[in-house]
């Protein structure tokens, strides 16, 4: 047997101490590396998600606006004004009577 080694089950899995200890350095910045791409890889695909409801939100306010800006351009006209502020509004003129019916 050489000098300063010991023969053992623990020194011949282990190793030198030097070694074991950059056996288990290695282990623990591969186990943060890894933490550290699978959390940014998850940051990423929540921010993919993100993207793709924020441009449905998007369409769909557009579609909005659409249909608002049509209405707006028919109530530039004194016959649709009064149509929805009847339909809408309930209103009426001072001279008539309204009956509402619900069924």
């Amino acid at each position: 047997m050489a000098k300063g080694k010991k023969s053992g089950f623990f020194s011949k899995i282990l190793g030198d101490a030097s070694l074991l200890f950059w056996r288990i350095f290695t282990i623990v910045i591969s186990v943060l590396t890894l933490f550290i791409i699978l959390r940014s890889a998850w940051s990423i695909v929540g921010s993919y998600r993100n993207i793709h409801r924020l441009n449905a939100r998007a369409e769909q306010l557009q579609r909005q606006i659409t249909a608002d800006s049509t209405l707006v351009e028919q109530l530039k006209y004194d016959e649709h004004l009064e149509r929805f502020a009847r339909e809408h509004y309930n209103m009426q003129r001072p001279d008539e009577k309204v009956y509402i019916l619900d069924y």
